[in-house]
């Protein structure tokens, strides 16, 4: 799912306007029942008061919209009307005008009286629309404070009052409890600072024209079913184990050998044909009686004698539990020397790379690289905001023609071309230990199959996620381990073939 700037979706409602075609108020009036057709199918008590608060925009108009409508099915309606805008907008005019004639709903102008809410009330934030350029001051500030003050529930229309609609808060904005948003999710949705804003947020299709989305370039992609199902390949009743590539996962040492057995569970679980794992020679029964189905190769003594290995014939995905000391150092260069095809670079590995930059110098165009932010800070160097951050890792995943799999919440993937991947899939539960080795193996086996690079970062980051809520399904945020991720990738595949 393509997501769009501010500037863009005006742009795409100027479009429908023009081409549906739609008038402005006749697309408002849409909006605002769709709006009302979700609040309704939630809160169902129409004895529930419902206090209104408008700016003189366009968001305002569409809460006019909707007090009306409200009022139609005999909620108990409130409106409290904030002109800090210079100018009235047209279509709030024309929604004020309709509201006025029905008669019989309060409306307040408000200026520096504050009005005494309900304790009971919900609240509809309907104050400022997409277009926040600049921190609210004044009146509009002392407004956005005295309802987050407030303990009652609070819906925002579109987004929440304050909040931008591209990058992190910068001034006052609505704590809403839940937001509802036109079209396509907000840009600002998927920042950890913005979380106390936006905790809930749903989509409505307003119907805006779909030619314009079709044609329009954007840097930023929603990873979804649809995407994710374009993606995968289907397998044929005549294939064999060759067919699906043999990955090799170099991780795992004396304190940490679970991290290769995760790894390497999860590599086979994702589908490749073969799995080799690479490990010291006194850890291998470990992961003979863990996995049978897996081979193991162990280092000799002699590291010159590695070179007769031929790590060219494996996809590689390397640094879960590896450890960084010269042991661990020696086998990250030794399995990148001469290596040409892309590998999965996670962990410890990524680690070492920030200790020995020299390292880069090996590592094969288009590889993947699954930092969390501390490995990424490693990697990288330190930023200010989350902004910084992914605009760091954008243009270093450019620079080094990388993918950069930035792990967390709505985890980012970053491509070599500038595209911005926004994951989807995943829950809190999946905060623990050994969930990103999985991931690691995840990523190797797809990329062991012949999915690219991008495309294996992609749908593997979506696939964990996804066995990750599966798994919640049984289990709670608190208890889920990252053996469950692995039990469920059964029931994600099914999902998504």
């Amino acid at each position: 799912m393509k997501l769009l700037s501010s500037a863009q979706i005006k742009e795409w409602d100027q479009f429908t306007v023009e081409n549906e075609p739609i008038t402005s108020i006749d697309l408002m009036e849409r909006a605002s029942q769709n709006f009302v057709h979700w609040f309704v199918s939630i809160f169902k008590d129409i004895n529930i008061p419902v206090d209104i608060f408008c700016g003189n925009g366009n968001n305002g108009g569409d809460g006019l919209a909707i007090a009306r409508l409200l009022r139609d099915r005999f909620y108990n309606v409130k409106v409290y009307i904030l002109r800090f805008a210079k100018e009235d907008s047209v279509d709030f005019d024309i929604n004020l005008s309709r509201l006025l004639n029905c008669g019989d709903i309060d409306i307040l102008f408000l200026h520096e009286t504050k009005p005494e809410l309900n304790t009971s009330s919900i609240i509809i934030d309907a104050l400022m629309g997409t277009g926040v350029s600049k921190a609210a001051s004044g009146h509009l500030k002392d407004t956005i404070d005295y309802i987050n003050k407030h303990d009652n529930i609070v819906i925002s229309v579109d987004l929440p009052s304050g909040l931008p609609s591209e990058g992190e808060a910068f001034g006052p904005a609505i704590s809403s409890d839940y937001v509802y948003t036109f079209q396509l999710p907000k840009l600002s949705f998927f920042f950890q600072q913005n979380e106390k804003f936006c905790p809930h947020w749903s989509v409505g299709t307003i119907g805006l024209h779909s030619d314009f989305l079709n044609q329009t370039k954007t840097s930023y992609i929603l990873t979804d079913l649809e995407l994710i199902k374009s993606m995968y390949k289907k397998r044929s009743r005549f294939a064999h184990k060759g067919n699906f590539g043999h990955a090799m996962i170099v991780a795992g040492s004396e304190q940490k050998t679970g991290a290769s057995i995760l790894a390497t569970k999860a590599c086979l679980r994702s589908g490749a044909g073969l799995v080799t794992t690479y490990i010291d020679k006194q850890l291998q029964s470990l992961v003979i009686n863990a996995i049978p189905e897996a081979m193991v190769m162990t280092p000799v003594e002699n590291f010159m004698e590695y070179m007769h290995v031929d790590f060219a014939a494996y996809t590689l995905g390397i640094g879960p539990g590896l450890g960084t000391d010269i042991m661990a150092l020696k086998k990250i260069k030794q399995v990148l020397q001469n290596r040409k095809s892309p590998v999965v670079l996670d962990a410890d590995a990524i680690t070492m790379i920030a200790n020995e930059p020299a390292i880069w110098d090996i590592v094969p165009q288009s590889s993947i690289l699954t930092p969390h932010p501390k490995e990424f800070e490693r990697l990288f160097g330190k930023t200010n905001t989350e902004s910084e951050r992914l605009k760091l890792a954008r243009s270093k995943a450019e620079h080094h023609h990388m993918v950069i799999v930035l792990k967390g919440a709505f985890t980012r993937i970053f491509t070599p071309e500038g595209l911005e991947y926004i994951n989807s899939t995943g829950n809190p539960g999946m905060a623990t230990a050994g969930s990103g080795d999985v991931l690691t193996g995840i990523i190797t086996g797809l990329l062991a199959q012949g999915y690219a690079p991008e495309q294996a970062a992609v749908f593997g980051v979506f696939l964990h996620g996804l066995a990750g809520d599966m798994a919640l399904k049984q289990q709670s945020p608190e208890s889920l381990i990252a053996g469950d991720i692995i039990g469920n990738l059964g029931d994600a595949f099914r999902m998504i073939g």
